[in-house]
């Protein structure tokens, strides 16, 4: 690391430190064998459907054909076998997130959101909730990525200037986004906002459907 004396009279280049602090973090694990399973959820979604044409409006657009279930899919049995999934995925996080083991993650809510071609998720947060999570029933191809926001409002308010011919580092992305994949499970901050892209599948039907299951966590005392 020794130099020559500069003109401004150092010897030495003095060594960069970095830490990095607050991160936010996205859980996601690919079950395996998922297409059972999402072939009875998919079943039970439907049915669900078929008796409650309407839904309720969150973060769906009705009016661009977008449906959302009511929230309570986590105490219907055609689901239980998803729940459990989840119920073990979550103990891995909590595990990895040094929980206290006598405050497991519960689910507190469970809905499905049926995205037909043209339709999308406005930006939101899961208020009243620890972690959030996705899992993608059916996805046809162009059916749209879920995007995560940098949550650091004070970091978007001034960008720095970045190498056009280097790749930005993630620490330095404003966006991130997850290809909806069947049989994957996402978890993240239910503070963290998060939209859907419009569903832009050329699959006709209701086979061009997005199809997803999600859910909110929160910690409960033995």
């Amino acid at each position: 690391m020794t130099k020559s004396v500069s003109e401004s009279g150092w010897k030495h280049t003095p060594a960069v430190f970095r830490e990095a602090y607050f991160p936010t973090f996205v859980f996601y694990q690919d079950l395996p064998e998922s297409e059972t399973l999402n072939k009875k959820i998919l079943e039970a979604i439907r049915f669900e459907k078929s008796v409650d044409v309407e839904g309720i409006t969150r973060s769906n657009e009705p009016r661009l054909g977008g449906w959302h279930s009511k929230n309570e899919l986590h105490l219907n049995s055609k689901f239980s076998a998803l729940t459990e999934q989840i119920l073990t995925f979550s103990k891995e996080v909590a595990t990895l997130q040094n929980y206290d083991a006598e405050w497991p993650l519960a689910i507190s809510s469970m809905w499905s959101i049926v995205n037909p071609a043209g339709s999308h998720n406005k930006s939101h947060v899961h208020p009243g909730s620890l972690w959030s999570g996705v899992y993608y029933v059916q996805s046809p191809p162009g059916a749209g990525r879920i995007s995560f926001t940098d949550p650091r409002t004070q970091h978007l308010m001034r960008p720095g200037q970045f190498d056009p011919n280097t790749p930005r580092t993630a620490d330095n992305w404003a966006e991130v986004f997850f290809e909806p994949m069947p049989g994957r499970l996402l978890l993240f901050p239910s503070w963290l906002y998060h939209s859907v892209e419009t569903n832009l599948t050329k699959v006709a039907g209701e086979a061009g459907d997005r199809v997803i299951v999600s859910f909110n966590m929160y910690q409960h005392s033995r």
